[in-house]
């Protein structure tokens, strides 16, 4: 449905509005850190985008592609013109039906992507996410107060902490939001990879500090570990 030109972008709107939503539950912690119920109000307001959300599901409107697969050619074209805000959508219309067609011709496909000549994807697709979520991001982001309470800062600190990391997530998707369809997902991707690596680094060592020397060793080493399977699915992909 988007626009080839902002697709990219668009794209990643799913991702800005996640990190806002962290940024703002940041803030909602901070502010009711003081208040004698303030954790029962920090986890009640996480209801009300949860209700928006159903809400919004509610009046969500159908896709052309959607339309056509379920045999509604009319409703799709006249979605497609409403998008599109034109009259003129019998070319691209034309594209989704033959992509359509194309696409149920095509006979198990949960076999056939396991074939050797769709392995190379079926592997990225798989590897990138396992790999994202293995570096820990999701642990730093959602205990990131107590991360920071860890290496000595006080409980007004650490929450300021956390809504500054979450400050900062939301300027670096932005960055994504209006880079991605000049330079391509590719070069964000490895310069991405390069830019985690570093700061993974850089938290173990704040982190290894705090500990000892040997945790230090061993987390080192499975930076290094993680940074290398990054970079050799990243040779293969060149």
């Amino acid at each position: 449905m988007a626009p080839a030109k902002i697709r990219g972008a668009l794209n990643i709107g799913f991702q800005m509005m996640i990190t806002i939503g962290i940024l703002a539950a940041n803030l909602i912690n901070y502010g009711t850190s003081k208040h004698k119920n303030g954790w029962r109000v920090s986890l009640g307001l996480g209801a009300v985008p949860a209700i928006l959300l159903c809400l919004g599901s509610l009046f969500l409107g159908e896709t052309p592609n959607s339309l056509i697969e379920r045999g509604n050619h009319e409703k799709a074209k006249a979605m497609l013109k409403r998008i599109r805000g034109t009259e003129n959508v019998d070319e691209e219309y034309q594209d989704l039906v033959d992509a359509s067609e194309e696409a149920s011709k095509v006979e198990h496909p949960w076999m056939n992507i396991t074939q050797p000549e769709y392995r190379p994807q079926l592997t990225f697709v798989s590897f990138i996410p396992f790999f994202q979520q293995l570096t820990g991001i999701n642990v730093i982001m959602f205990y990131a107060p107590v991360l920071f309470k860890i290496l000595g800062f006080g409980d007004d600190a650490s929450l300021m902490s956390a809504v500054i990391s979450g400050g900062v997530n939301v300027v670096a998707t932005l960055v994504s939001v209006f880079t991605v369809d000049k330079f391509g997902r590719r070069l964000l991707f490895l310069e991405g990879g390069s830019q985690m690596f570093i700061c993974q680094v850089k938290i173990v060592i704040f982190i290894s500090f705090r500990f000892s020397y040997i945790t230090f060793k061993l987390n080192l080493f499975n930076c290094l570990h993680l940074y290398g399977i990054f970079h050799v699915h990243t040779i293969i992909n060149l």
